[in-house]
């Protein structure tokens, strides 16, 4: 049995793996890939794939015929890069029953995660990668053992290259300054000034994250062209209300302001009440979208200031926040 399956393993890699069925360029804005054909046990597969270089995100066409006398259960579909970073289809994947002698045809979008600690810190998924693994895992009805098919398609090499010349631009995304003393010197300040707590406070700070006394901080932020984007989520599981001061959250160089228009700043309630989205009561979700022109010389350098001291309040007019956070830069080249 475990020789049959390495048989198998390696007929489908040597297929997948073969030339792709190349197809002209019809749309500036896509990149192919190609197609591709395997058999794995029962189940076959034609599979084409095209990204949308606008939207970021891969179309995948594939028909799958079951070519033996048994129902087959189609349970996932991911689409992963070589370093084996996985993605699922946007809208999720509802299993499939394929009939005995029967094919289907399916047309699966993705967004790939293309650059996993870029993602984490900007939030950004990174450029397309020049090819692509393609893994469908199924069962008979009644089995326990998975069987996974597998194609890997490849982008011809000069549409990919012209590709990568027109996108891959700079991108500096920005961590949190932990070896800066934060944590101590929050702990002290909350000490004072939330004496209703009966329990010590907590403070900890990482390179993307505070957590504050029940209440979670997490930063996406990049500079590109000439712009900053930030997005803050928030979720409060603290016992007291916070209230958001617009005014006073911004992200700058030091104590001065950055050269450039007026920041832009949209709060996103995700959960509690909507008719006061500047208010944080216990359990509720915010997403803060900040946005800001900013003339920045040499930004794979230059450290900033995120701007927290006196943009969320507590009862009595106290700031949650003693100090702002130094921001560190963390350069990407989209690879």
């Amino acid at each position: 049995m475990k020789r049959s399956f390495l048989v198998i393993l390696a007929a489908v890699l040597l297929h997948s793996c073969g030339p792709v069925n190349k197809k002209n360029k019809s749309n500036a804005n896509e990149l192919s890939y190609g197609s591709a054909d395997t058999t794995a046990g029962a189940l076959s597969a034609v599979l084409s794939l095209t990204g949308n270089i606008a939207r970021k995100e891969m179309t995948a066409q594939i028909k799958l015929s079951n070519t033996e006398s048994t129902a087959l259960d189609i349970q996932e579909i991911i689409i992963a890069t070589d370093e084996g970073l996985r993605s699922i289809p946007v809208a999720g994947f509802d299993r499939v029953l394929l009939g005995e002698g029967k094919d289907t045809t399916l047309s699966l979008k993705f967004n790939p995660l293309n650059n996993l600690k870029e993602y984490q810190v900007t939030g950004m998924t990174g450029i397309f990668k020049p090819g692509y693994i393609v893994s469908i895992l199924y069962k008979a009805p009644g089995k326990d053992s998975l069987t996974s098919l597998s194609l890997r398609l490849q982008s011809a090499k000069n549409e990919y290259m012209a590709y990568s010349r027109k996108y891959k631009k700079p991108l500096t995304g920005y961590s949190f300054n932990t070896g800066t003393g934060f944590n101590e010197r929050q702990k002290r300040y909350l000490t004072i000034i939330l004496k209703q707590v009966q329990h010590p406070p907590f403070v900890y700070l990482s390179e993307q994250e505070i957590a504050i006394s029940g209440l979670n901080f997490r930063l996406k932020s990049y500079y590109q062209q000439d712009t900053l984007h930030a997005e803050l989520f928030i979720v409060n599981h603290g016992d007291f209300p916070v209230k958001i001061i617009r005014g006073a959250l911004d992200i700058t160089a030091g104590s001065k302001s950055l050269p450039g228009e007026a920041k832009m700043i949209r709060i996103e309630k995700i959960s509690g009440a909507q008719q006061n989205p500047d208010t944080m009561e216990k359990g509720d979700r915010v997403l803060i979208h900040f946005k800001k022109y900013s003339k920045i010389e040499n930004p794979g350098k230059e450290t900033l200031m995120l701007n927290l001291h006196n943009a969320f309040m507590l009862s009595g007019k106290k700031a949650l926040f003693e100090q702002d956070v130094q921001l560190l830069p963390m350069p990407f080249f989209n690879k």
